[in-house]
């Protein structure tokens, strides 16, 4: 049977699949590619300058979680392939290497060697010190005669990923300590990063998002008001629209992606105009790609439901908190990856077809307006609805 594959990628590295054959897998078959980070910097100090007690400002601790953050990047860049999640086990007695296995994006995981030295080497003994200290009061105290089933030369393993950082013992004897060298491709398969499991992590995102899709108010508007409404604000505006075309091949591939018809709103306004650049509204080619990146993004593994819910607020309960999702429609840019969009997916209090700011800086989901025509009103007016769910 056929262990390794071939990564392809800058360095050509051995790599083991993830699948069921994994946990078959026993330590002395994995090949261990030998890996060099020398541009690791030197341990620093996290920065609490800004805390408003001096004695805080003051405290000294070293930035570990940044740390995690850093050699996850230079082990991607290093790979040529994204490592989602670290296993870093300290040397054995004699040996100068640690046995590390990373998670890589794709399904694969590759068994690496990195060198006990350096600035690896400095990071290690700080964020392993306590365990090192513990160790040294057991021999010192005798507590390894005392239990002889203990192991007295025990390895430490270090779990770094997004979101992840733990420190474990190895193979100590003790009834609760990690045991990757037996059974090593069961052990593996366990600890895999939860990126790997697409399955779920679709159906959390879906069980969470079902329970505010309404897209009922894709068509339910007065066209020839919004209309009158749209050209209203061309005209004291004095925009200049690029002129409309043809947008059904747009329309049509947004049905057949999101499973619902292109905003009718929407098409009313593009029947006006292809992209305001001045004013920031997008044409129909600009709305879809802006909307595909953002399901990209929605769809992704590496993105799971605690991460898209994790930093974002709702605004009361009008709308939801989340990064993002394939029911808000941006169609106008705010600039700096921000956008207003259409949202399908209200909060319980929200209103189907109503107007909303998300986007990279939008940690709140700002309600904007009741629907497109207000939104235009309000423009018209010269009312500062952009600002609109910013705290007064």
């Amino acid at each position: 049977m056929i262990l390794l594959t071939n990564c392809n990628n800058e360095m050509n590295i051995n790599t083991i699949p993830y699948d069921n054959q994994l946990k078959k897998i026993k330590f002395d078959d994995i090949t261990f590619n030998t890996i060099a980070l020398n541009e690791l910097p030197e341990p620093f100090y996290k920065d609490y300058s800004h805390h408003k007690n001096a004695a805080a400002r003051n405290y000294r601790s070293y930035d570990t979680m940044e740390f995690r953050n850093i050699i996850l990047e230079k082990l991607s860049v290093h790979l040529g392939v994204k490592v989602l999640k670290l296993l870093i086990i300290t040397p054995k007695n004699g040996e100068s290497t640690y046995d590390v296995f990373a998670y890589l994006s794709g399904k694969k995981i590759a068994g690496l060697h990195l060198g006990n030295s350096g600035n690896f080497k400095l990071w290690m003994d700080i964020i392993f010190e306590k365990q090192y200290k513990n160790l040294e009061e057991y021999r010192s105290n005798g507590q390894f005669e005392i239990q002889p089933e203990l192991n007295p030369n025990p390895q430490f393993l270090l779990v770094l990923g997004k979101g992840q950082f733990s420190q474990k013992w190895v193979n100590s004897g003790m009834m609760m300590d990690e045991r990757p060298y037996e059974n090593t491709g069961s052990y593996l398969h366990k600890n895999a990063p939860q990126q790997y499991n697409e399955a779920k992590i679709a159906k959390e995102k879906k069980n969470y998002i079902k329970k505010y899709i309404d897209t009922t108010g894709c068509g339910t508007i007065d066209e020839a008001m919004l209309k009158r409404v749209f050209d209203e604000l061309i005209s004291t505006k004095q925009l200049q629209p690029n002129p409309p075309v043809n947008n059904t091949e747009f329309y049509q591939e947004f049905e057949n992606l999101a499973g619902y018809t292109f905003p009718k709103e929407l098409q009313v306004l593009l029947n006006a105009h292809n992209g305001i650049e001045t004013q920031g509204f997008l044409s129909a080619e600009q709305i879809l790609d802006e909307w595909k990146n953002w399901k990209e993004i929605y769809d992704s593994v590496d993105w799971m439901l605690i991460d898209l819910t994790g930093n974002n607020h709702p605004d009361g309960r009008k709308t939801i908190g989340i990064y993002t999702n394939p029911y808000w429609i941006p169609f106008m840019s705010t600039g700096d990856g921000n956008f207003i969009a259409l949202d399908y997916a209200p909060g319980s209090k929200g209103k189907s077809g109503q107007i909303i700011a998300f986007g990279v800086d939008e940690i709140k989901i700002r309600w904007i307006a009741e629907n497109m025509t207000d939104f235009l009103q309000e423009f018209i007016k010269e009312t500062d609805v952009m600002s609109n769910g910013f705290e007064k």
